[in-house]
């Protein structure tokens, strides 16, 4: 089995623009949330086998790695789950997550199109099966070899007057809103089914990396704007596209490329206000777009399918065959 990764993605769509009527597949959402806070509370104990066996390993990686309450096989188990859903704070989160999404039908069409496309790219891999939960405003999606879980509580809108008592910075509540959550779904499957694989840790093969996730992503949801994809707004998208040839040069010029320095590639890929290593017009993980546009570039010059890019870490040949000339 992969080993489990839990993703922090401040941030996917739905901006479901085409009238046409669009192949999908059948996508039913379960909706962990419901079932743990609708229990009454004299019942919560008795119904942990229920919940055992209705979520399977969701429910074991969510009460200990989500919200660390332990496994349900351990004593005292059930007095841990009944503090988290009778606590005021937790219980109030589910409650707006349920104004906000009363029903998921729009984000189910979303990722039934979605899959159809990924099952057109990647006819042998697996569709997970997708839930949603209430995180306590941690993980936005929780994913193993089979299972997709979106945080609901992730997503209230960029406005939620929670974040702001919990003094989420901007940056990060600007990508909490439902129009980036169908994007966010997406990265993170792709994320999980082709981790990062590369015996060189240096900037380069980060921002090829990082590029290759976003080209997957676009592919499979052609009609959202690169702004969600990235989970930039606008106006960072315009600096983004009007900056190209400057973020290159300054890369190659300051001999970057090739750093192993954690510092510097975390600077560039890893979610900050601004890119500190640019200007503070920038957007955090601006390099992203340019290892996409290498990617682009890689991909209109060579026969490539897209699960062969992705399972592809040779990062040198993917430049040198990329000839990128922003």
């Amino acid at each position: 089995m992969k080993s489990i990764i839990f993703f922090v993605i401040a941030g996917a769509t739905f901006l479901f623009q085409s009238c046409r009527q669009q192949p999908e597949i059948p996508v039913k959402i379960s909706r962990l949330e419901q079932s743990l806070f609708n229990i009454p509370i004299e019942s919560i104990a008795e119904s942990i086998p229920h919940l055992k066996k209705q979520y399977g390993e969701l429910f074991d990686l969510y009460c200990l790695r989500v919200i660390s309450i332990g496994t349900p096989d351990e004593s005292g188990f059930s007095d841990e789950l009944t503090k988290f859903l009778t606590d005021s704070y937790m219980y109030n989160s589910f409650k707006r997550v349920m104004e906000v999404y009363p029903d998921l039908k729009e984000l189910e069409t979303g990722l039934g199109r979605a899959f159809y496309n990924y099952r057109m790219e990647f006819p042998e891999r697996v569709i997970p099966s997708v839930y949603t939960l209430t995180s306590g405003f941690n993980q936005s999606m929780i994913t193993s070899d089979s299972i997709l879980a979106i945080a609901l509580d992730k997503y209230l809108g960029n406005t939620e007057d929670m974040y702001f008592r919990l003094e989420i910075a901007n940056y990060q509540r600007q990508t909490m809103d439902r129009k980036y959550l169908l994007p966010d779904c997406m990265k993170a499957w792709i994320y999980t089914e082709f981790p990062y694989n590369d015996s060189i840790d240096n900037v380069l093969t980060n921002i090829l990396y990082e590029g290759k996730i976003m080209y997957a992503v676009q592919k499979l949801l052609p009609a959202t704007p690169d702004s969600l994809i990235f989970g930039f707004t606008s106006a960072q998208m315009r600096w983004c596209r009007n900056n190209t040839e400057q973020m290159w040069i300054h890369l190659i010029d300051n001999k970057m490329l090739f750093s192993t320095n954690h510092l510097t590639i975390n600077k560039l890929v890893g979610p900050a206000p601004f890119s500190s290593l640019f200007t503070r017009e920038s957007p955090g993980r601006a390099a992203v777009w340019v290892g996409y546009q290498i990617i682009a570039s890689y991909m209109k010059r060579n026969n490539v399918t897209l699960e062969a890019l992705l399972e592809d870490n040779d990062y040198g040949q993917i430049l040198a065959k990329a000839r990128f000339k922003p």
